[in-house]
């Protein structure tokens, strides 16, 4: 094992947490609903508003990493996620849940900056790619499988049980901080002419190499999010399936995305980032058109859960193959601030996440074709916006 998948394994857990918080609840949505009288539109927003957190904080957490450093940067985030989630637990209502959310998608943005960051400074562009593919690998199989575990945490115990679960792992986090990222090195300050050297954002927001590679990453993030936050609804409702259909559209994503992933850290040195993009660009459009095609075809009631999963596979099995790549290639142009670099890309990636997810909640009563229709308009722009070079 060399020094990028020995670094990058420990690098994945630090972020796990926040994925996890997520869409571990998802499965639970229907029955928070039911308890706290929330619409569906207000239930689906518990999603967007962790989202449009997490995406602010992108920015704060971003200037933390490079001015305080990593494990600072980690250790605050970790103490909001766990606090927020508190709130969420013992939430009398919707209102008090999407204070809740808030505070969790504040605390939960501290890791995804601060481990590219660390990553970044670490290595050269193609370990760099390497050891981001490993980290997605890992973090993959969280907010793929964080709906299954609560699946069944919903079937054997309270919908706040999931909360309760994430409020003790970021407690039981804390003393691990110090030990995985202690031995990490401290941020360098920046070179005078490079990206970022001002101090804020207005150099990244000026460089267009890295603001093509960092739209085309949020534009493909934000159709992945939106998918899954959109899921549960469209199983249970457009296909009068219960939610354990969900969890088994889950399985199929990450799979498909652990091996486009491994797939990516095999051939980077061989092909180049290039040929990941525009493989893994390839496999989303079609995903894309073939969930319009379920969607007419649902209209007509003859769409089932195995082609909505081939279609679910074929858009994850891309990301994994152009999700390090294109994250790189940003981190790169970026310059020697990868913790702003990283920060403004998470920033627009779950901001794209969170306008998605609520662009399309209110027209989930229609079925599958607007989230269709979503997914493949974000796969559009996002091909539109990689860098040819």
């Amino acid at each position: 094992m060399n020094s990028a998948h020995r670094l990058a394994i420990p690098l994945a857990s630090l972020t796990a947490l926040g994925l996890l918080a997520s869409d571990l609840y998802l499965p639970a949505l229907p029955a928070m609903r039911a308890e706290l009288g929330a619409s569906i539109t207000a239930a689906q927003a518990t999603m967007a508003l962790f989202m449009a957190a997490l995406a602010l904080s992108q920015l704060a957490w971003g200037w933390a990493a490079d001015r305080f450093g990593d494990r600072r940067t980690i250790v605050a985030g970790t103490v909001l996620l766990g606090g927020g989630s508190l709130l969420c637990a013992l939430a009398p209502s919707i209102e008090a849940m999407l204070a809740g959310r808030l505070v969790q998608g504040l605390g939960a943005g501290a890791a995804t900056v601060a481990v590219p960051a660390l990553i970044r400074r670490r290595f050269g562009a193609a370990d760099a790619v390497k050891a981001l593919a490993v980290v997605a690998m890992v973090e993959s199989t969280i907010p793929a499988l964080g709906p299954v575990a609560g699946t069944a945490i919903v079937l054997h115990a309270s919908w706040r049980s999931t909360f309760w679960l994430i409020a003790v792992l970021a407690l039981l986090l804390l003393p691990l901080v110090a030990r995985i990222v202690g031995a990490a090195p401290a941020p360098a300050p920046p070179m005078a002419g490079t990206p970022g050297a001002a101090g804020g954002y207005l150099p990244l927001l000026r460089n267009r190499l890295y603001l093509r590679y960092a739209l085309s990453y949020a534009a493909m993030f934000g159709a992945l999010l939106m998918y899954v936050a959109s899921a549960p609804v469209l199983v249970t409702h457009a296909l009068g399936l219960g939610i354990e259909a969900f969890a088994a559209l889950q399985i199929f994503g990450v799979l498909a995305f652990m091996l486009g992933a491994a797939v990516a850290v095999r051939m980077v040195k061989k092909q180049g980032e290039r040929w990941l993009m525009r493989s893994g660009m390839l496999l989303q459009y079609l995903a894309g058109a073939g969930l319009v095609g379920i969607a007419l075809a649902a209209l007509a009631g003859a769409a089932g859960l195995l082609a909505l999963a081939v279609a679910a596979a074929l858009f994850c099995g891309g990301l994994g193959l152009r999700g390090a790549a294109t994250m790189g290639g940003a981190l790169q142009a970026a310059g020697d601030s990868a913790g702003k670099g990283a920060g403004l890309l998470m920033f627009l990636s779950f901001a794209a996440v969170a306008g998605a997810t609520q662009l399309v909640a209110p027209f989930l009563h229609a079925g599958l074709l607007p989230v269709g229709v979503l997914l493949f308009a974000l796969v559009t722009a996002s091909a539109l916006l990689l860098p040819r070079r």
